[in-house]
């Protein structure tokens, strides 16, 4: 059966508020205890139903809840039986039993609260609660215990007097116990503490007053059936259920804890001073016996805190020197991280004018790494990762530093590198060690590297001066074939020096507005017809005249530069098309060059709607060329071009039969034409053209077209169209333009057989 137990909540304030407003205006004392008792069992009914229905984690402490306030509201039934029915006010009676049998049912629900909430020993909140208790029992004697015993000696009914404020003290030092512990401090809580204080407070004024002022006080009662109704209250809040949940942290100390342990402490002294102020020994025993048990429990919260203290400072070393670690250490291979590593370049290359000793660096990349990931998965890559450095560490000297500074680029720091032939050395060592044979799990692997040995020189104080030069030589083993080593010497000296300055200069021209497009047509086949452009970039150079791509592509591709070319070329083809569109040409394509650097950028899908956006022109209209050298089965690559075309732009595969691209692949490209390159259509062999016309019809098979580029005969062309073709350019039919000098095409116009 599904109760809700919001609406419980509802009934259980109206029944609370129906039957208080009752209790108040009743006219005669058994009216006023019978409705006190139906309050009184309202609560226990509360904390029953809360119970049930909200399922705590710690049933036992709420249901031993609801049978320490069932139990006092059967000492009030008890109690105003004898008073108001019988006419008697026995004392001791049976009543007193019920009352006192509470008391200890309530502290086991609260230590049932603290041993769900706390794992463990919780030895602070202990001592805290001991001080509290202490400090109450201390209080208690003097203002309620020793004036009993001065007034009626030690008796059966002086202990019973005594035994109320006993069990308020005990109640009072489990609810400190459950303070000062650890856990959440929900609503709940708040409401179950309020509880047992109000319900001690009541029992403190019942016993000062005495019993026959007390039973006249409504406020009294109305305090004990506060108590009760807040039990129930805490009992059916949404957060009980919090109230028993182990707790994450320890408590930490808090100044209105400190100034409530520090109140605490301060009571034995004051009530001493008292005592002497007053001139009286009474309690001056029991003042020196309080005193010397706080004395101890403060002496060891003191030792206590002072462990915590050290072992907090013990782990605060600790995860400093795991963050240090961890800084300074690449997570996966333990190899020494990027940023620590040139720390410690700066560091020696500092200290050469001292030492005079070079030192040497080794940039070593392994060979074709993404296929091991691609064939076997990320998991195994990772493996051989590992494997690789443990390989490289037991190959370099015990001084020497490894480093991890990429992907599958790891960097040697060899200390004291007198010779160029100890570099060479160790580095052709490291090339044997990592061509062996590798086995991870049920996998056979063979490895190879390219490896650049670069040694400071004099006056070199820039740790990314080494590492370029050696990047730079590993860069040029990679380009003579892989697997070997190179050294950096002047004529790579001389080649960085050439690319830094021509990147300079590129910037310096996109600066400058140097850089324009030129655009050549693509032109349909079966009928001749315009439908599109390629922009292709050139560099009107200061000094140099028309810079054609192949000069300055290739230095943009090694940096950034690259995507600024790219990003600019997008913005001024996509205006050009929207302003062609202003003097009433026909709406054609317009086809752009991306890099694979560019088109693996986060920004390309944003650098295409911005640059359709600012022209006015919609995405359908733009064509993206990549090259096919770029591997576009790469998840990100993949990612990127499906993103595209979902925006409408088409994709063309360019250079088609240069790169990684087969016919099998065609058909789960992200693409909508292939471009064949002239490097096939040039060929006039029959065994050429075959390969051609296959490529043709696997492309059309896939529903891709085929643009024949780089057609400089009407030989070229025939062939093309006699293998079904759609598109093609080149030479024979148009050369590149600016767009100044394009003539717009007529609708009639067959440039296929000019």
């Amino acid at each position: 059966m599904c109760i809700d137990v919001d609406r419980c909540r509802r009934g259980y304030v109206l029944a609370v508020v129906v039957l208080a407003a009752a209790w108040v205006v009743a006219p005669t004392a058994l009216s006023r205890d019978v409705l006190y008792e139906l309050i009184g069992l309202v609560a226990v009914a509360g904390v029953v139903l809360g119970t049930v229905v909200r399922a705590p984690r710690s049933r036992v402490a709420w249901l031993l809840t609801a049978a320490g306030v069932l139990l006092l509201v059967g000492g009030d039934a008890m109690y105003s039986w004898y008073q108001d029915v019988l006419g008697v006010n026995p004392f001791p009676s049976p009543a007193d039993a019920v009352y006192l049998s509470a008391y200890p049912v309530l502290a086991g629900a609260l230590m049932v609260l603290v041993r769900s909430r706390g794992a463990g020993r919780d030895l602070v909140g202990i001592l805290d609660a001991a001080v509290v208790t202490l400090s109450l029992g201390l209080v208690a004697w003097i203002v309620v215990g020793a004036p009993i015993v001065a007034e009626q000696g030690v008796t059966p009914s002086s202990l019973l007097s005594m035994a109320y404020p006993a069990a308020d003290v005990m109640l009072l030092g489990v609810t400190a116990r459950l303070t000062f512990g650890r856990g959440h401090r929900p609503l709940a809580y708040r409401l179950l503490v309020a509880s047992i204080v109000l319900l001690t407070v009541a029992d403190g004024a019942y016993t000062l007053l005495g019993s026959t002022a007390a039973a006249s006080s409504r406020w009294l009662d109305a305090t004990w059936l506060t108590s009760y109704v807040l039990a129930g209250a805490a009992a059916l809040h949404p957060t009980m259920v919090d109230l028993s949940e182990p707790a994450i942290q320890e408590r930490r100390i808090t100044g209105r804890r400190l100034a409530g342990l520090t109140l605490a402490i301060l009571v034995a002294p004051t009530a001493e001073l008292l005592e002497l102020l007053n001139g009286t020994g009474r309690n001056l025993w029991a003042v020196l016996i309080f005193s010397t048990a706080l004395m101890a429990v403060v002496l060891s919260r003191l030792q206590l805190a002072l462990h915590q203290a050290q072992r907090a400072v013990r782990q605060r070393e600790q995860l400093h020197d795991r963050l240090v670690h961890q800084s300074a250490h690449d997570s996966l291979t333990k190899a020494t991280s990027r940023a620590h590593f040139l720390d410690a370049i700066e560091n020696r290359l500092r200290a050469l004018d001292a030492a005079e000793n070079p030192v040497g660096l080794l940039y070593l990349d392994l060979d074709h790494f993404k296929q091991v990931n691609d064939t076997f998965g990320h998991a195994v890559g990772d493996q051989v990762l590992q494997r690789v450095v443990d390989r490289i560490r037991h190959v370099v000297r015990a001084d020497d530093l490894v480093g991890r500074v990429g992907g599958d680029e790891f960097v040697v720091l060899v200390h004291d590198a007198n010779s160029e032939g100890l570099l060479v050395d160790i580095a052709t060592r490291l090339l044997k060690a990592i061509e062996r044979r590798m086995q991870v799990g049920e996998h056979s692997l063979w490895l190879s590297a390219s490896i650049g040995v670069a040694r400071s020189q004099p006056g070199m104080d820039e740790p990314d001066e080494l590492i370029r030069n050696a990047d730079a030589a590993a860069y040029q083993a990679k380009s003579e074939g892989r697997a070997r080593v190179q050294v950096f010497g002047e004529q790579l000296r001389e080649e960085l020096r050439e690319r830094a300055d021509a990147e300079d200069a590129i910037r310096r021209g996109m600066a400058a507005g140097e850089f324009l497009l030129y655009y050549q047509p693509l032109v349909e086949l079966s009928t001749g017809t315009v439908v599109g452009y390629e922009a292709l970039a050139r560099w009107q150079r200061p000094g140099h005249g028309l810079v054609q791509p192949c000069d300055f592509i290739p230095v943009a591709e090694r940096s950034s530069l690259i995507c600024d070319i790219g990003r600019w070329a997008l913005t001024t083809a996509a205006a050009q098309a929207a302003a062609w569109d202003h003097d009433s040409r026909p709406h054609t394509q317009m086809s752009v060059n991306i890099s694979g650097r560019h088109l693996a950028s986060s920004v390309i899908v944003d650098d295409v709607l911005d640059a359709c956006g600012a022209a006015g022109i919609a995405p359908e209209r733009l064509v993206l060329e990549v090259t096919e050298t770029v591997p576009l089965d790469a998840p990100v690559m993949r990612a990127q071009l499906i993103a595209l075309r979902r925006l409408g732009v088409e994709i063309h595969i360019d250079d088609f039969g240069t790169g990684y691209t087969s016919i099998g692949q065609m058909r789960n490209l992200p693409a909508s034409a292939l471009k064949i390159d002239r490097s096939l259509i040039a060929l006039d062999d029959p065994g050429a053209r075959e390969l051609v016309a296959l490529a043709v019809h696997a492309a059309h098979a896939a529903g891709l077209k085929v643009v024949g580029e780089g057609v400089e005969t009407q030989a070229e062309l025939s062939a093309l169209q006699d293998v079904g073709c759609d598109l093609v350019q080149g030479f024979h039919l148009a050369r590149p333009a600016p767009a100044e000098q394009i003539v717009p095409p007529s609708p009639a116009s067959d440039l296929v057989t000019q």
